[in-house]
């Protein structure tokens, strides 16, 4: 049995296909409207996922190529010809959309690649594709594609569809070359969108598509999306005057792109002139006075700028102009928070909570507030009520430190081990909330206890491992410390933390340097700007003898960060050097930081000081 149905043809002639059945076979077109109608899939002039993966994907499958015929994308079409469709074929688009209807897409997916490959008809393969696309098959998605544009090399469609596959596989120059060809056949410029989704791309890759835009400036010179996409990539890059001239480029030939006008006050900003940004987005704000965007990005500018009280301002006139934002709301409840009118951002806190919007964040605040206020029941009632979110480790971890400071270290345990049933995803973090309730307590062995049985039911979990390293250090166990860092870094080889805290141990606790100085050195790589990292190194090289490697190491540690014990090692090498004024002076600023310091008070009982003649010099 045959049904008939429209072929396509090209001029010059090559191999034909069939025709396009899913748009032309018209006793066919309820069905197909009816039936797999996915959420996600692409048509032209929207992109077929809700976000871009900046990264190509591991599976190397995905990575398949798309390839290209050379015949160019404007061959005309001849008069559309007629030939019959086998019933194999229909037969297995039936199957492929009944599959679809009951929730099977692997069948449906399946069934359309495999005539998508046996027919080359474009609209089978453009199905195949928005299929693969929406199932996450990025290696059948390719194949699809490919097929599409070679059998319809003159379909916009088809390159958009390519270009969103060539960035969700990282290979956004090749896709700048199909947003080219859709420019060319449609009309349709979608840069600014590539531009925008290169961000995290490494930065080579970043300077060959700024080179790219920069020839299509000159190509389409009265494009405006053009000029704005090269502005954007000069942005990535921090070319920021360039990119300043070229969104003003974009704003001359257009002056209302509002996201060159929006984008233009960013980078004034990052230009450090805010002030100007501000008077810009007030000229803006005149000629669009009910454009929330506008209005948003003024008040994140004062906001930045630490000019509180205007921003207050001008979230108020925000909230004023668009009640229902309860994003708006949030903000200037969290502003009132901050500048101490606690009346009005506990006001604005409840209408989110009866509003049922950001209510995590509304408790954490009603909170804080309370908690302020010195009101702990209070406190500890809202802190209770957070639920997810940023928030809620924090918000838990004051209220069960307000419940040992109210009712006893006792009610605290017994808070966060209610917490770990109703939240077992959060388990670890509830874990090392006890730990340090139980350590500041003075109840390290119970710590230990509770972290080695949290650790039964999760052995590998690097963050309850690294805590119990750190206790076992308190309770003089090197043994255990030793062993959970070396299974940290077995499981985590980068794990910086736990890589300097074992070689620092080793180098202050043992004589082991040889293998304390790699560990701290692999540290210091993965982490070059961290002063406690530094400061290791500087302490290994004091304690092999190596002063002068040592003093410019604790030196630029210090001058980091004022750490006591960063000062105590500081100190301690500045008097053996012959320094004691300098030294005194280190030790006073570390005590006044951290009065009860055991380091710097241990390092000066060792070298018979005083510490009450510190301030005396």
């Amino acid at each position: 049995m045959f049904f008939y149905i429209r072929e396509s043809r090209r001029t010059p002639s090559d191999r034909p296909s069939l025709s396009a059945v899913l748009r032309t076979g018209l006793w066919l077109a309820p069905l197909f409207s009816a039936v797999i109608v996915l959420p996600g899939c692409a048509s032209f002039g929207q992109s077929a996922s809700p976000q871009v993966q900046q990264t190509a994907p591991a599976d190397n499958q995905s990575q398949q190529n798309i390839h290209y015929q050379t015949r160019s994308p404007t061959d005309t079409l001849a008069e559309p010809v007629y030939r019959p469709i086998p019933a194999a074929t229909l037969y297995s688009l039936l199957v492929a959309e009944m599959a679809g209807q009951r929730q099977r897409f692997d069948i449906s997916l399946y069934n359309y690649m495999d005539q998508a490959r046996t027919t080359r008809d474009p609209a089978i393969a453009e199905r195949a594709a928005r299929i693969a696309q929406y199932v996450g098959s990025d290696s059948h998605a390719a194949e699809a594609v490919s097929i599409w544009l070679e059998e319809e090399p003159e379909n916009p469609a088809a390159h958009q569809a390519a270009a969103q596959l060539l960035m969700e596989q990282g290979q956004f120059s090749q896709a700048l070359k199909e947003l080219e060809i859709l420019q060319d056949l449609a009309g349709v410029s979608q840069f600014d969108y590539l531009a925008a989704n290169a961000g995290q791309l490494p930065m080579e890759q970043q300077q060959v598509l700024l080179s790219q835009f920069q020839l299509l400036t000159n190509k389409y010179p009265e494009n405006p999306s053009v000029w704005y996409a090269r502005g954007i990539m000069e942005q990535h890059l921090r070319l920021y005057p360039e990119a300043l001239k070229h969104i003003e480029e974009a704003l001359q030939r257009n002056p209302a792109y509002l996201s060159a006008a929006l984008q233009k006050a960013r980078i004034l900003v990052l230009l450090q002139r805010s002030d100007d940004a501000i008077d810009w987005l007030e000229d803006v704000h005149d000629d669009y006075p009910e454009h929330k965007g506008v209005q948003v990005l003024r008040a994140r500018i004062l906001l930045e700028q630490q000019k509180m009280d205007s921003a207050r301002d001008a979230f108020a006139a925000l909230h004023k102009n668009f009640p229902e934002d309860s994003a708006i709301l949030l903000s200037l409840a969290l502003l009132e928070e901050e500048l101490g009118q606690r009346e009005q951002a506990r006001e604005h806190l409840y209408q989110l909570l009866a509003s049922q919007a950001h209510t995590d964040e509304a408790h954490f605040y009603l909170g804080k507030i309370a908690q302020e206020e010195e009101d702990f029941d209070t406190a500890i009632e809202q802190y209770a009520q957070v639920n997810s979110g940023r928030e809620f480790l924090a918000a838990h971890l004051k209220a069960s430190y307000l419940l040992n400071e109210t009712q006893g270290i006792d009610a605290a345990r017994s808070y966060l081990n209610d917490l770990r049933g109703d939240f077992p995803q959060q388990s670890s973090e509830l874990v090392r909330i006890e730990v340090d309730l139980l350590s500041a307590a003075g109840q390290p062995e119970d710590a230990m206890v509770l972290i080695s049985q949290a650790l039964i039911v999760a052995p590998e979990d690097l963050n309850l491992l690294y805590t119990r390293a750190m206790l076992a250090e308190r309770l003089g166990d090197l043994n255990k410390l030793e062993q959970d860092l070396r299974t940290v870094i077995r499981l985590r080889p980068d794990h910086a933390e736990a890589l300097n805290a074992l070689g620092y141990t080793l180098a202050d606790r043992t004589d082991r340097w040889a293998e304390a100085l790699p560990l701290i050195e692999r540290a210091l790589e993965l982490t070059p700007d961290n002063p406690a990292v530094i400061d290791s190194l500087g302490w290994i090289y004091f304690r092999m003898g190596n002063l002068e490697q040592a003093r410019p190491l604790l030196k630029k540690a210090f001058d980091m960060m004022k750490d006591h014990e960063i000062a105590a090692h500081y100190g301690e090498l500045l008097w053996l050097s012959g320094d004691q004024n300098e030294a005194r002076h280190i030790w006073q600023q570390g005590l006044e930081q951290t009065p009860d310091s055991e380091i710097i008070l241990r390092t000066l009982q060792r070298l018979d000081i005083d510490p009450e003649t510190l301030s005396q010099h």
